[in-house]
């Protein structure tokens, strides 16, 4: 039975540590750095280990080459007859056999004229035939020295073929989007498409016949009585691949390039290094004698519409999904007619095949294989290919499964043991401090036969290099615990996943390492006070908004004290009972006296380290006004009308005014005809009030806002 295990590797007591690189005692603080599920796992390098798709690393299985194949690509793969290995290749347009025996090597079946042999189509019964691009030929593998056919004088691109169990051969050909239909020797178009290229082809159970296009990513089904509808249109722009499951469910997977969902036929054969289609406007005529189906309808094609939701459903579901560049899918068909996704990926999907009870899909460009079980309920890697393209899939006759590759070209056999040994090293974790690495944990089920083992390394580069640590010795047991890497500030391991029994692999669910940083203090690298001399005087400033910028590299939570102190005293005095945690205080100034003063800050990361471990750091601001005192004023009678000096402790004067006898207030200006000090000066001419006493009232205002009033009686005996 699997078993869930731990290993601790080191455990480090609480308390100073002594910092390597400085050589000093510094106070520490514990972290962990996580790695789990597939998000995390997948930023890992992977040899002979596959990422499944509930976020578990595990033994791939092993791929085998079947012989030495020097071919650029394998575009299809088929067996003749007899139960020989067929692969259709380029760039020189060859079909290759391997023979059934122990020790068979590849042979050359046939040499065309053209440069991709591009689809192959076997069957019990029937011969074995081939279909090439760019001339669109169609060869009888049989008879390799039959001149070959030609389907229509429009045909350059075989790209798919298939049988029906009655021998009646169909082809998915380019650039006019034609399905043509091949009985008793002899060729007829079945459907004439609006898609420039028809991809793919495969038979249904029913006799059904399903093609799929590029450009819009629409699949066609053309039933037995010749009537053509449209069953599905793809978010994606290109249908690469059909296949039929044994119960008739029809599975689709597309191959549409990033920035390409829709709308770019071209973008199949440039990311396959195909030769791109001519671009020809005319539709050449047909010599096919049969009638052509009716066009489809526009109303029976569906428009594609963007889905707003904001989750992606469960593997299976009908609901759309809208889609991203390069984001490709399978979708499964059953026999309501209604698709559903069962898997997305960003890659390109260029093959599928069933066997052995489930659906197999081989992607580009990291040749990459995956398998769908239970109808698109489970679906993961199975193993990554060297080669960056597997462009076909072909069961084998043990329920194993044959791959032709390209970039570069080959054949290979999977075979159902895993790999007996698989590593996986994990991306560099940057703790961002000088820290000790302790505990490290895993969890993983090991089934009898089974062993993972780990190992560390450290650094103070982000890339590891020479001046790395070595990896620790390997750590498998509890009871061999030491520590797993030396003092750094960035951190990577190393896994090792093997078997001893090719039937069963380890699975790693989650990765745990412990570590100790040093904690530094906080920086307060500003602290701004309003400046009461840049003030208008509208509004009196009696509440003082202090604000502070603070910064701690571990980005601890911080609380903060804040003092004032006036010139001439001989203490700060607090103006926060209690620290607080917001970086401003509003400060009322009422109940102090007017002065100069200055604030002092107190920065501590107390919240988040023990008392004997915290920092706090302190910062003075510059000087700064307290005004509540309002101008004084004289006034002195003059011949002309009055002299008014104005005169302030503090801040500037902003403003002055005069009434006579209670009348209304009138502006009047400095003799220098700006307010621009705490001292001014006004030569003030009045008009003859006329005889008797009146009354001169003189209101300025500070910066502060604090206004000040003078009187003189004007007593005139004339």
């Amino acid at each position: 039975m699997p078993r869930i295990v731990s290993l601790v590797l080191i455990g480090i007591a609480a308390g100073p540590l002594t910092d390597e690189l400085t050589n000093r005692s510094v106070q520490a603080k514990s972290e962990t750095w996580r790695q789990e599920g597939a998000p995390a796992f997948a930023r890992a390098h992977r040899e002979g280990v596959v990422l499944s798709g509930n976020g578990r690393l595990r033994l791939g299985h092993a791929v085998e080459p079947l012989g030495n194949l020097n071919v650029a690509r394998v575009w299809d793969l088929a067996r003749s007859s007899d139960g020989a290995l067929l692969a259709a290749t380029g760039d020189a347009g060859q079909v290759h056999r391997l023979g059934t025996k122990p020790g068979d090597a590849w042979t050359l079946l046939l040499d065309s004229s053209d440069s991709q042999i591009l689809a192959l189509v076997s069957g019990p019964g029937i011969a074995a035939f081939a279909g090439t691009g760019p001339n669109g030929l169609f060869l009888d593998l049989n008879a390799p020295k039959r001149p070959p056919e030609k389907l229509g004088p429009g045909v350059r691109y075989i790209w798919d073929l298939a049988a029906d169990p009655k021998g009646t051969l169909y082809a998915a050909t380019g650039p006019e989007g034609q399905l043509w239909k091949r009985e008793s020797g002899h060729w007829s178009i079945l459907y004439d498409s609006k898609a420039t290229h028809l991809l793919s082809v495969v038979v249904g159970p029913d006799g059904a016949v399903y093609a799929g296009s590029d450009g819009e990513g629409l699949i066609y089904r053309i039933g037995q009585d010749g009537k053509a509808s449209v069953i599905f249109d793809a978010p994606q722009s290109d249908v690469r691949s059909l296949v039929v499951a044994p119960d008739g469910t029809l599975y689709a997977a597309t191959a549409a390039e990033a920035g390409n969902t829709s709308g770019n036929r071209n973008s199949l054969f440039l990311s396959f290094s195909r030769p791109a289609p001519h671009d020809d406007s005319d539709r050449s005529p047909t010599d096919a004698g049969s009638a052509l189906p009716d066009a489809i309808p526009a109303a029976q094609v569906s428009a594609k519409k963007p889905s707003d939701a904001s989750t992606p459903p469960t593997s299976g579901s009908a609901s759309p999904r809208p889609v991203s560049p390069g984001d490709n899918a399978v979708y499964r068909i059953d026999a309501d007619g209604i698709p559903r996704e069962v898997l997305r990926i960003k890659a390109l999907i260029h093959a599928m095949a069933w066997a052995d009870h489930r659906l197999w899909i081989g992607t580009g460009p990291e040749g990459q294989l995956y398998e769908i079980r239970n109808q698109g309920e489970e679906s993961a890697p199975v193993a990554k290919l060297e080669s960056g393209q597997i462009l076909a899939l072909l069961p084998g006759p043990d329920n194993g499964l044959v791959i032709g590759t390209g970039d570069t070209g080959g054949v290979f056999r999977l075979g159902a043991p895993h790999v007996s040994v698989g590593r996986i090293v994990s991306e560099v974790h940057d703790a961002r401090l000088l820290s000790r690495f302790g505990t490290l944990s895993w969890r993983a089920e090991k089934p009898q036969g089974t062993s993972v083992t780990f190992q560390c390394r450290s650094g103070n580069v982000g890339e590891p290099d020479e001046t790395w640590s070595e990896w620790s010795a390997e750590q498998s047991d509890p009871d061999s615990a030491r520590m797993i890497a030396p003092p750094g500030r960035f951190v990577q391991y190393r896994v090792k996943l093997a078997t001893t029994d090719p039937r069963r692999t380890p699975e790693l669910r989650s990765v745990a390492l412990s570590y100790r940083t040093t904690n530094l203090a906080p920086e307060l690298t500003r602290i701004e006070v309003p400046d009461l001399s840049a003030a208008d005087g509208t509004a009196r400033q009696t509440r003082l908004n202090l604000r502070w910028d603070v910064s701690d590299p571990n980005e601890d939570e911080m609380n903060f004290t804040v003092l004032v102190r006036k010139d001439g005293w001989p203490d700060w005095v607090p103006l926060n009972p209690e620290p607080i945690t917001d970086r401003n205080l509003g400060w009322e100034t009422t109940a102090f006296p007017s002065g100069t003063y200055r604030v002092k800050v107190i920065a501590s990361d107390r919240p988040s380290n023990r008392p004997e471990d915290a920092f706090t750091r302190e910062r003075e601001s510059l000087s700064f006004l307290v005004d509540h005192d309002a101008p004084r004023i004289v006034i002195t009678r003059t011949p002309q009308g009055a002299r008014i000096d104005l005169a302030d402790d503090l801040t500037r004067i902003t403003r002055a005014e005069y009434a006579i006898d209670g009348g209304p207030w009138t502006p009047m200006f400095p003799d220098d005809r700006i307010f621009d000090s705490p001292r001014e000066r006004i030569d003030l001419s009045l008009s003859h009030p006329g005889s008797g006493t009146h009354v001169l009232l003189v209101k300025a205002t500070d910066a502060a806002g604090n206004v000040g009033t003078g009187d003189r009686l004007l007593v005139d005996d004339h």
